[in-house]
């Protein structure tokens, strides 16, 4: 009867054994009780100082590799272009009567954000008088004006160098109404010729308004100068 002691214990091994392999495999197939008071989670998978794996920790925000002296440049040049324009325009010339046409090109602001200067030239071409001038003028854009703005008024005023030619041309009165020579003499009668060329220096008054497309108007009064009163219309790019 000595095996007694070892059937009790063996009896009792295996009722400890069984209900844990059942539990597992219950766990195992999705079938475990809802409400376990067996621990489902552990707080070191939660709370855990391993590093993570590469790639999936926080992103750290991407850096320019655009060296800080090429943006430098970039700006400079972008202020450049801001401060230089170019346009042309056309128009009528009064006193003397001329159609006039030419380009400018404007830098600024200078000293103040309203301020800028514009040089330019222009040509003028009429039926006695064709005209060559050099315009230095310094405009002043009145304040007030906003993006939303749709004409902006300007005034300004510079010196005009100005080149003019004057030519006339007209055949000698010696002929009657039947084209017969009056004086008789048979020979070709000499033809009135008359050319001046001048140099004249005056001082240019505009008045003028422009859009923010680029579009504008204005008239140019020249004091001392070969053309009296310019109206004119042009675009700036």
């Amino acid at each position: 009867m000595t095996t007694f002691p070892f059937t009790a214990i063996a009896l009792c091994a295996l009722t400890l054994i069984l209900p844990g392999a059942a539990s597992a495999q219950e766990i195992a197939d999705g079938n475990a009780p809802l409400f376990s008071s067996a621990p489902r989670f552990s707080s070191a998978a939660l709370f855990s100082s391993a590093p993570l794996p590469v790639g999936e920790g926080p992103q750290a925000p991407q850096q320019s590799n655009v060296p800080a002296e090429a943006k430098q440049a970039e700006s400079a040049v972008q202020d450049a272009v801001k401060k230089f324009r170019v346009g042309v325009f056309g128009g009528v010339a009064l006193d003397p009567e001329l159609i006039e046409f030419g380009a400018h090109a404007a830098f600024g602001p200078f000293f103040n954000e309203n301020v800028e200067f514009r040089p330019g030239i222009d040509v003028g071409v009429g039926e006695v008088t064709t005209q060559f001038g050099i315009n230095l003028e310094v405009l002043y854009i009145l304040p007030g004006a906003t993006t939303s703005t749709r004409w902006v008024p300007y005034v300004g005023a510079g010196p005009n160098f100005g080149l003019s030619h004057k030519g006339f041309e007209e055949p000698a009165d010696s002929e009657d109404s039947d084209g017969e020579d009056v004086d008789g003499d048979g020979e070709e009668d000499s033809r009135f010729d008359f050319s001046d060329t001048e140099f004249e220096a005056g001082l240019n008054f505009i008045v003028g308004m422009r859009s923010q497309r680029g579009v504008f108007f204005e008239m140019r009064a020249t004091a001392y100068g070969v053309s009296a009163i310019r109206l004119l219309a042009g675009f700036n790019f």
